[in-house]
Order: structure tokens, then C-alpha cells, then sequence
């Protein structure tokens, strides 16, 4: 039988948190240093941070409100109400569940880039298409494009496009090709 950290390993699933057994208990998550849980009995209460923004999150109105309370006593707080956009990701609320999107984010790269003319695609990356580096053409003996002149304006993209497939997975493979 495999243990419980195995299992979570090879599904490539990991807990969120790891709340103690008490009754009431309060931790800091062990996996992501910046978020905060409080569990009281059934119901449970989340808060993320992230630089100056907090995501406070429960199963129970009045654990929202306890938090809320605490907050207010300890930092100069501001309450924007029901979630509507976090780091760049528009929270969308509805019978059926809750939609994650990040139109906003992807038109400000599409402009950032220069790219707002370009004509959409059916895939993002050319079908069997095998990329190279430079390094690889030279030992191969192939003919290469010219190299980046910028490398960092290259990671810089790399990386809000790996950001943008938490919302569009349809992109990961391409991205993943890229990077």
C-alpha cells in the first residue's frame, strides 16, 4: 500500500493546506507560505495574501465575519466586496459554478506584444513542429534564423504565457514547447 505523499505524487496532486486535528486551529500553510487557514468544527476559513491584496474565503459567513473583524483590528483594511478579479484573473459566480478568466490580461499582452493584427489560429503551434537551439543547428550543420537579440523580452513573454494557462490549458503544450 502506498503512503498518502506517494499517492499525492504520482497523481500530481498536493493539499492546499494542512490543518491540525484540534477542534479550532489556525496555521499558516506549509505549502505556500501565504495562506492562512482557521478551522472551527465542520467549517473552515481561507485567507490568501498576496503583496497588499487578500482573498478571504469560507464555508461559513460567520468565520468570514470573525476574520474580518481581526483584520480590521490589526491592519488598515479595505473590503471591495464579492470577488471580481485577482492577480489579473476575473472571477465570474453562477448557479452552475465559478468561471476563471483571463480575457483582460490576454488583450494586454496581445497589444503589449504588437500582435493585435495577427490572424487567431486553430493551434497555437504548428503541428509536428520541432524547434531547436542555435547551439544544436551549429553541431547539426543547419541552417538556423538569427539568434534573439533580446533574450529577456523572450522570458518576459514565457512567462505571463505560463501564467495565462492556469485559465487555458488548450495553451500548455505550445507554451511548454516554447519555454
Amino acid at each position: 500500500m502506498h503512503s498518502y505523499r506517494e499517492t499525492c505524487h504520482k497523481k500530481f496532486t498536493w493539499p492546499y493546506h494542512k490543518v491540525s486535528k484540534d477542534r479550532e486551529s489556525r496555521s499558516q500553510s506549509v505549502f505556500d507560505y501565504s495562506l492562512f487557514t482557521k478551522k472551527s468544527g465542520v467549517h473552515i476559513v481561507e485567507i490568501l495574501i498576496y503583496v497588499d491584496n487578500l482573498l478571504l474565503t469560507s464555508s461559513s459567513k460567520v468565520l468570514i465575519d470573525e476574520a474580518e473583524i481581526v483584520l480590521h483590528q490589526e491592519f488598515k483594511v479595505k473590503d471591495l466586496g464579492e470577488l471580481r478579479y485577482f492577480l489579473g484573473i476575473e472571477v465570474i459566480r453562477s448557479k452552475h459554478g465559478i468561471l476563471l478568466n483571463h480575457k483582460k490580461y490576454t488583450l494586454e499582452l496581445i497589444f503589449e506584444m504588437g500582435i493585435s493584427v495577427a490572424k487567431p489560429a486553430v493551434t497555437p503551434l504548428e503541428v509536428n513542429q520541432r524547434l531547436a537551439s542555435v547551439e544544436f543547428d551549429k553541431i547539426a550543420g543547419l541552417q538556423s534564423s538569427d539568434p534573439l537579440v533580446d533574450v529577456t523580452s523572450y522570458q518576459k513573454l514565457i512567462g505571463k504565457l505560463l501564467y495565462l494557462t492556469l485559465t487555458r490549458p488548450d495553451i500548455c503544450y505550445a507554451v511548454q514547447s516554447l519555454s
